[in-house]
């Protein structure tokens, strides 16, 4: 059997954004044998009750795999694993790295390349729009790789400013490979994958809903060195990018704006708050410069830098690359977005008439190391201290909402569905268990349940 089947059946029994299927990997050694195992040693390897994973592992049904797989194929999407070659090594330091990745287009070398993602407000002002377009073109102009996630705004200018200096770029869906979202950047997706890479953990079909975009930015920033939010309110969806990035620890930089303007709440934030401040990107880069010097140069970035560009040159690119700012439609938050199917002829006039290569592989065993090197590595490190709830204080309704949270992945009010329970109930369970220190409330208004395995060390570790 086709080894990738059993990474997508993994990834659809975990589900997106899970540490289930990482652990189940280094507990049972590989895909295969996760699938080949009996309900009673799956129940041992989960280690909690959580029955309805438990019933998705034991379902050995390869249906819907098997047509995912044969999708895939036929329209032209690799399928990209933790035991192939190509899966960039930073996605192994993940607690909850993707099993499966739908990519189109071609897929850079993260490895030997710098990665900085570039994320910001959906709603740009001038400012954060020439900021965002600059660093972009510096970016590419240097060799980094732009990783976004192709949305409005700051991340699409961003994007075409790479691609204006020649640079390479990579944008992480929230949706399925086969699904443009926002359907408004149909034209930039196609100049990225000229010299680039589309790539998501969501198999082909699957609507941008809002559950999934949190899951989207932990990709983001896991496939980088560095994060940098150019600009957005305290509610920004980028604050989650940065808050993942934080928690990987990646460096994360922010463009400081005016105290007065609250569209910089969310980077002056982050700055009052230890972000390291950059006004272009030879500040960003310059850190990097021994660690890639084979790839990156910062004489391309002064040289870029050095052709300043004035606000007509910046709306001329986003014209010409059909960049759009947000115009007060709901784009981030509960429910369907809408998208569009992706069109005839995007991926390119060969796209489909071949089957993608497959990549070559690593030992189950090799990859397994390299999760378990990670592992100890992150135990090692200082994690802040999160107090010991009281769950007997808590009362019923507290205790079903906490359990319908998944661990460290935001979730909003509005995606917590249980029957029993309104949306008022569900809300003054949240703020009771947010008080109670059991979950944390982020940007966007997202909640988060911390696993209870990274409070582990004290203080005095540090």
């Amino acid at each position: 059997m086709d080894n990738r089947l059993y990474w997508i059946w993994l990834s659809l029994a975990c589900g997106q954004g899970s540490r289930i299927a990482i652990d189940l990997l280094c507990t049972l050694g590989g895909p295969e044998k996760v699938y080949r195992a009996k309900r009673a040693e799956l129940a041992e390897a989960l280690g909690k009750d959580d029955l309805p994973v438990l019933n998705r592992l034991d379902n050995k049904t390869m249906t819907h795999a098997k047509a995912i797989l044969n999708q895939c194929e036929t329209s032209g999407v690799g399928i990209l694993t933790p035991d192939s070659t190509a899966y960039p090594r930073a996605l192994y330091q993940l607690r909850d790295a993707p099993t499966v990745l739908y990519y189109v287009g071609n897929l850079p070398d993260f490895d030997s390349r710098c990665a900085c993602a570039v994320v910001g407000t959906r709603k740009m002002s001038d400012y954060g729009k020439k900021n965002a377009y600059d660093i972009g073109r510096g970016l590419g102009a240097g060799g980094a790789i732009l990783v976004s996630g192709l949305a409005l705004g700051c991340d699409g200018m961003s994007m075409a400013g790479a691609l204006s200096a020649g640079g390479v770029t990579v944008g992480v869906l929230g949706c399925g490979i086969d699904v443009i979202y926002p359907p408004e950047h149909e034209h930039l997706m196609k100049r990225v994958l000229q010299e680039g890479a589309v790539l998501t953990e969501c198999p082909p079909g699957t609507p941008p809903l809002g559950s999934n975009f949190p899951k989207r930015n932990r990709i983001i920033s896991g496939l980088c060195d560095v994060v940098v939010v150019v600009e957005g309110d305290k509610k920004s969806g980028s604050l989650i990018t940065a808050h993942h990035a934080l928690y990987q620890g990646r460096d994360l930089c922010a463009v400081p704006g005016s105290i007065h303007d609250p569209g910089a709440a969310g980077p002056n934030g982050l700055l009052l708050n230890g972000a390291r401040a950059v006004t272009s990107a030879a500040d960003i880069l310059r850190k990097y410069e021994f660690l890639y010097n084979d790839t990156l140069s910062m004489e391309a970035v002064a040289g870029e830098m050095a052709r300043s560009s004035s606000p007509d040159d910046v709306n001329d690119v986003a014209a010409r690359m059909k960049v759009t700012a947000s115009e007060d439609k709901k784009y981030y938050g509960t429910g369907l977005y809408g998208g569009q199917k992706i069109p005839a002829g995007i991926f390119g006039k060969n796209h489909g008439k071949k089957k993608p290569a497959v990549p070559k592989t690593i030992p189950p065993g090799k990859m397994v190391e390299r999760f378990a090197e990670n592992k100890a590595a992150e135990k090692e490190a200082p994690v802040a201290h999160t107090a010991h709830v009281e769950f007997d204080m808590l009362g019923e309704n507290e205790k079903k909402i906490y359990a319908a949270l998944v661990p460290d992945v935001p979730m909003l009010a509005d995606d917590i569905h249980l029957k029993d329970l309104e949306m008022s109930q569900i809300l003054a369970g949240l703020t009771m268990l947010e008080l109670s220190g059991a979950i944390e409330c982020g940007a966007g208004g997202y909640f988060m349940r911390r696993s209870a395995d990274i409070s582990k060390l004290d203080e005095t570790e540090a």
